[in-house]
């Protein structure tokens, strides 16, 4: 089984996401220029690629718990939270 550290074997590579960010100039989740939903909508973004990338492997349960992510990241991008919501209840 390969992951994306050792690259046993031939693939696509992974680079770790804090590599991705800092050489794309993106400020980080806790700096003061960004905020909680600027954050959400660009994990949003990741995940979706995530998903897409799991479903085109046959990954199809790590696509479904990644779509859940997706959902969460959704909820944040417009300020709520499922686990909010469940919180509350009746």
């Amino acid at each position: 089984m390969q992951n994306a550290v050792s690259m046993s074997t031939p693939g696509p590579r992974f680079l770790p996401v804090s590599t991705v960010v800092s050489e794309a100039k993106v400020p980080g989740p806790r700096s003061p220029e960004i905020d909680q939903e600027d954050t959400a909508a660009y994990l949003f973004d990741l995940l979706v690629g995530a998903r897409r990338l799991a479903t085109s492997r046959k990954q199809r349960f790590l696509a479904y718990l990644i779509g859940m992510a997706v959902e969460e990241a959704r909820l944040l991008t417009m300020g709520r939270s499922a686990a909010d919501a469940r919180r509350k209840g009746p």
